[in-house]
């Protein structure tokens, strides 16, 4: 019977996951790092797939951001290999002499590029085949699987680090393999050897999706797809929309601020915020017909496009939030985007929290832990949290105990200590908590960090030095993220935060309190100031701080307030840096915070 009931429950669990991922990918499109990326580089006896073969082969499998697995193999071309190709490669006939044909290769090779084992609960995963001049490898590896009498359709879509680089490192005048690699600073042993050129082009495809993710704002296999593919305008060949608003991209400037895209009738249909305003519109402005429909619809409605420059990225976030809330352009909502960074979140508001992985910060009082670069790392904790401690994992939000509760199979199998029908009492389940808390953010014998270093060093005993690599990664992003936890665990509760944000020759102070924004000065560097009355005001600021209203007054939000509140936090959580950013606790003084403020 119980048996029966975790099958069931099982299968309830899989099927809900399975149509969420399926909504998600037919509404967004699938996200990056949910890609299975099969990077590939093949050493050849010459230049064409129909008449030369492979002499050795690299592989490497990509997903959630990460190297995941490798294949390398020298292979039997059962041909010549020319002088200049050994020159080339250091390949010789007597190296490859007694190594696997490509057809006896094919199985493994198959398996390596198809296997879906990686993918959350074995679930469907986008996979694209990749390299640089991708076209080459792509074209060896599917005449060759031909030629082994294999009958299943090789059709990949691909992706192209070399095209990538075309449009990305426009002023780099080589986009050779070598010299995209010398732009990143990544080194490899022997260039025009497979492994070594699989490694160097895998990390130029990481730096390249972390340029298109966080620069592009491009978030989806799909919009990447579609970018490689853009037609690329020169400012001699303008493109179409440029023609028609009558301008050119250096028109805009290289500062952070909001944009204002207008129809013919001069309405707002698009507002948007960024970093660089002309890196940002250049994305849109030299567009093609590849560009992805909802955004090829925006362009094909936009007549003029509007700026205003702020002092900062934080600015132009809060600037572009409150905008949209005015204005409510409609293509706001067709192309909304949606962030990949995981948070790991315990509702301790509740009495009887959960431990769960979210996308965003909210205004509840929970516990965030994060960003975390790779949704692995929240994977592999949230796994180790569920074997170790005793959190309930049943879907209702607030619990309400009462001992005519049944048990479910996590008490069953001894995963729940099952508080639902009072089995455990509060004070025992809030120490549970606790306990989870200490084991994430904690650094003694029974947290997460210790327990990962121990298996690294295990690992590392036993000669498995992938998997201890692995749990590095792990370790140095969980590290990464509890080296500040203190100014986003409940981020936005009771809390008094400075941020300083430097662009050019201008400096912009926030006075956040309960993740409200307070207060902004901007101070320029280069004119001469009263210091005085700089400090006047600051020091009146810090006065304001100083008096916590939240001992006081319940905070009540409107949901401009709660809409601006979620920009500062998940702003906070990604910016972390101690130079820039100012917790004020009890300890301190006024006179140390402006010290603070007006150093450098």
């Amino acid at each position: 019977m119980l048996s029966h009931i975790i099958i069931e429950q099982e299968s309830l669990f899989f099927w809900k996951f399975l149509l969420a991922n399926i909504l998600l990918y037919l509404f967004m499109g699938t996200p990056i790092y949910d890609t299975t990326f099969i990077v590939c580089d093949v050493e050849t006896t010459g230049m064409s797939s129909d008449f030369n073969r492979i002499t050795e082969i690299g592989l490497i499998k990509i997903y959630n951001g990460e190297i995941i697995d490798k294949f390398t193999s020298l292979v039997n071309p059962q041909q010549h290999i020319p002088s200049q190709i050994t020159y080339l490669t250091g390949i010789t006939n007597e190296d490859v002499m007694d190594k696997p044909t490509f057809g006896e290769l094919s199985p493994q090779i198959h398996d390596f590029i198809f296997d879906k084992s990686h993918t959350s609960n074995g679930a469907d995963s986008m996979f694209l085949f990749t390299g640089h001049n991708v076209a080459f490898d792509y074209n060896f590896i599917k005449k060759s699987f031909l030629r082994a009498g294999h009958e299943f359709d090789f059709n990949l879509k691909t992706i192209c680090t070399c095209k990538l680089a075309r449009r990305l490192l426009k002023k780099l005048k080589s986009k050779s393999l070598y010299r995209v690699a010398e732009y990143f600073e990544i080194r490899a042993e022997n260039f025009h050897r497979a492994f070594d050129d699989t490694l160097v082009t895998s990390k130029i495809l990481l730096k390249f999706l972390d340029i298109l993710n966080e620069e592009y704002e491009l978030e989806t296999t799909e919009e990447v797809l579609k970018f490689q593919n853009t037609k690329i305008y020169t400012a001699v060949n303008k493109s179409p929309i440029l023609k028609r608003i009558k301008a050119n991209i250096k028109d805009f400037p290289k500062l952070p601020g909001v944009y204002f895209m207008k129809s013919s009738s001069g309405e707002i249909i698009y507002i948007g915020k960024a970093k660089s305003l002309r890196e940002r519109l250049s994305t849109y402005l030299n567009f093609s017909a590849e560009l992805p429909p909802k955004i090829r619809n925006l362009i094909q409605s936009v007549h003029s496009i509007e700026y205003q420059i702020t002092d900062s990225e934080l600015s132009a976030l809060i600037l572009e939030s409150k905008m949209i809330k005015k204005h409510k352009p409609r293509f706001n909502t067709a192309i909304k985007r949606y962030r990949f960074h995981p948070y790991l979140k315990i509702d301790v508001q509740n009495q009887f929290p959960k431990i769960e992985k979210v996308y965003e910060i909210e205004n509840d009082g929970a516990n965030y832990y994060g960003p975390f670069s790779s949704g692995r790392t929240v994977n592999r904790i949230l796994k180790q949290v569920n074997d170790i401690y005793k959190l309930r994992k049943c879907e209702y939000k607030y619990l309400r105990p009462t001992v005519k509760h049944s048990t479910c199979m996590y008490y069953d199998i001894g995963k729940c200590n099952a508080p639902c029908n009072l089995t455990q009492s509060k004070k025992e389940y809030k120490g549970e908590v606790m306990r989870t808390h200490e084991f994430i953010t904690g650094d003694g014998n029974e947290s997460i960090q210790k327990f990962y270093e121990r298996q690294m060093i295990r690992f590392s005993e036993e000669e498995d030095y992938e998997r201890a690599a692995f749990l590095r990664d792990r370790l140095k992003d969980i590290q990464r993220v509890m080296s500040y936890q203190k100014v986003i665990t409940s981020a936005i509760n009771n809390k008094k935060i400075i941020i300083k944000q430097k662009y050019g020759d201008k400096e912009e102070i926030f006075f956040i309190h309960n993740g409200k924004l307070m207060k902004t000065y901007t101070i320029t560097m280069d004119e001469v100031m009263d210091e005085n009355m700089i400090l006047d005001e600051i020091f009146e600021t810090t006065e304001y701080l100083f008096f916590s209203l939240s001992k006081f007054i319940k905070h009540k939000f409107t949901a401009e307030d709660l809409d601006e509140i979620k920009v500062i936090s998940n702003w906070l959580a990604v910016n972390r840096d101690k130079s820039i950013v100012l917790e004020i606790d009890d300890t301190m003084t006024k006179e140390e915070i402006i010290k603070w403020i007006m150093k450098n």
